[in-house]
């Protein structure tokens, strides 16, 4: 008979997955689907990269160049800064992940002045 809970033991989860959109400085050009987090917020950001240089070329994907926030759930139409790895390994924890990155020339946090984020946001919010 098979031991069902070492079995157990071994299984590990699936990764996690997070819905992002990307805006580029000119509000309009963005790019969105779902992405894997990383272990780390570093390995993140370099994914992130490597999707930016492949849609838009190395001249539009310099991550200096973008701030990545989370949509809070609860609020709906906040942008937490996801800055530091202990705001990234809290992200990871959340039951349904939004995540935005923003070009830095785009000044607005409140998605409602962003209407591909908004639209976005509500076509795939619970």
């Amino acid at each position: 008979m098979p031991d069902f809970e070492e079995k157990e033991n071994i299984f590990e989860p699936p990764g996690i997955t997070a819905n992002f959109i990307v805006l580029f400085k000119d509000e309009t050009s963005s790019l969105e689907g779902w992405i894997m987090l990383e272990e780390t917020l570093r390995e993140f950001t370099s994914q992130l990269k490597e999707e930016l240089e492949y849609h838009w070329g190395k001249d539009d994907a310099d991550m200096n160049d973008y701030s990545i926030f989370q949509i809070d759930t609860e609020e709906k139409n906040t942008l937490k800064e996801i800055h530091t790895e202990e705001l990234y390994q809290n992200l990871k924890t959340l039951e349904e992940i939004f995540i935005v990155i923003l070009h830095k020339e785009i000044k607005y946090r409140i998605i409602e002045n962003l209407p591909p984020v908004f639209e976005w946001f509500m076509e795939y919010s619970p």
